[in-house]
């Protein structure tokens, strides 16, 4: 069994796309068979090497492996063009040297005949060639019916007639999408294709490109169609579109590729969570369903925190380093992400709940409604000395050493610890709300935890001031 990823690099790797490709993965890996990756870039005008390069770097950062590739079709024209060549030969296409203006003129006539446009075929019978003009290679569609088995959509039935005498070979020498589609499944011995249902009308097409070759046609399974919030075909309207644009967010590629082999299959039962080996295990195209599914940003977003939950502060650490403003060695940082990572559902929000270990320490910024809240009464200054005080004398300074103080100094002052709790945490992040503030006492060490709170003493005057 083998199966193929074939983007066309007119633009970034879309979810779309991505899933299909994870789709083609978990069906090669099910059965013991390969995926290749193949890179449709013949066409001239929309293809972009910069974003070929694109996405093969987002397959990768997706743990999207294939077996052979990435082949870019673009090194292959000569091929293309000999297998068109051979189908005039034997009779199963022709030369159309028909011009712009006339394939207009009958475009325009058939709509002013109300009736759909197909080519004439005028072409078709020509018996002498039309010396240095230019032309198309055009196959030769015969009437009669083309029925097929998908393994989503079951059986499939088009009529021959309603086809036009497609292109397959442009005047400029490059190949169409069927041409060069069909010619490469044939020569890597493409088993079965998975692609998205928009591209279901050219399967006809590609079924009798594939019987005029003398090649039995692969298996097709045509995957529905991902839809956003609204119920429409996912747009930038209803959120990001692309692979790129969910990594910059902060969402690790474990839980992107997880929430997207869930948009139109299902392992069964209430299980959400499993890693690719897990779903390779029970995976098949025909489970696919038919309906669209419906991209929930929300749902990810809820993913993504559970794997950060789940993931090792070493698993977490190099997608993390992008968006630090300092990034510094991991075994500076693995206390840190432990504290944080069952409280943020993103890298990015992770990175912004963690800016107070790379503040500088003398220019912490306090929220002023945490300031309002916690700095008051006239002996806070005259207490936060104290606390000063009696941290420095902690040895060693760890979590429990720290809590054990604080609370012992409060009970000396017949105060709760919350009065001094509160802010030591302002002092330390300048929020609010924060991990444990004997934690992060902990990680940011005794000489930065003295030294923030030294700051925040000296500001209290003005601070409290009315």
């Amino acid at each position: 069994m083998k199966l193929r990823f074939a983007p066309s690099p007119t633009g970034y790797l879309h979810v779309g796309g991505a899933r299909t490709a994870i789709f083609n993965l978990l069906h090669a890996r099910h059965y013991g068979g390969k995926m290749l990756l193949r890179i449709e870039d013949t066409d001239v005008e929309r293809s972009r090497q910069h974003h070929a390069e694109q996405i093969v770097n987002s397959l990768q950062w997706l743990g999207i492996e294939w077996d052979e590739g990435p082949i870019y079709q673009s090194d292959r024209l000569a091929r293309y063009r000999e297998r068109a060549e051979e189908l005039v030969s034997h009779g199963n296409a022709y030369r159309c040297y028909c011009t712009v203006e006339e394939l207009e003129a009958e475009r325009l006539a058939a709509e002013r005949a109300g009736v759909a446009y197909r080519y004439s075929g005028r072409c078709r019978t020509l018996t002498v060639a039309a010396s240095n003009e230019p032309y198309v290679i055009r196959f030769k569609v015969e009437r009669g019916s083309i029925d097929f088995h998908d393994l989503i959509r079951g059986d499939v039935h088009f009529e021959g007639e309603l086809l036009d005498d497609f292109v397959l070979l442009r005047s400029d020498g490059h190949p169409t999408y069927h041409l060069s589609v069909v010619v490469d499944d044939i020569d890597m011995a493409i088993t079965h294709v998975a692609r998205g249902d928009d591209h279901l009308s050219n399967t006809p097409k590609h079924i009798l490109l594939f019987r005029a070759f003398g090649v039995e046609p692969p298996i097709f399974a045509h995957l529905p169609l991902i839809l956003g919030s609204d119920r429409k075909r996912l747009s930038k309207r209803t959120g990001a579109t692309s692979a790129e644009e969910y990594r910059d967010m902060g969402i690790v590629p474990q839980a992107l590729f997880n929430f997207l082999t869930l948009l139109g299959w299902s392992p069964g039962g209430d299980r959400e969570i499993f890693s690719k080996s897990e779903a390779a295990a029970i995976f098949d195209l025909s489970d696919v369903n038919k309906a669209p599914a419906i991209f929930d940003e929300e749902k990810l977003l809820w993913m993504n925190g559970q794997y950060l939950m789940r993931m090792s502060p070493e698993e977490i650490y190099p997608h993390l380093v992008p968006f630090l403003p300092n990034p510094a060695p991991a075994y500076e940082l693995l206390a840190l992400i432990e504290l944080h990572q069952k409280r943020a559902r993103t890298l990015r929000e992770m990175a912004e709940q963690m800016r107070y270990y790379f503040a500088d320490d003398v220019a912490v910024e306090y929220e002023d409604d945490a300031v309002r809240k916690h700095l008051k009464g006239e002996e806070l200054a005259d207490r936060l000395r104290e606390l000063h005080d009696t941290l420095a004398a902690i040895k060693p300074f760890d979590v429990v050493s720290a809590e054990a103080a604080l609370r012992k100094l409060a009970e000396q002052h017949n105060i709760g610890a919350g009065k001094l709790i509160h802010p030591l945490r302002l002092a330390l992040t300048g929020r609010a709300v924060s991990p444990p503030v004997f934690d992060v006492a902990a990680v940011l060490g005794k000489e930065r935890t003295l030294r923030r709170l030294s700051r925040l003493i000296d500001q209290v005057p003005q601070l409290t001031a009315p």
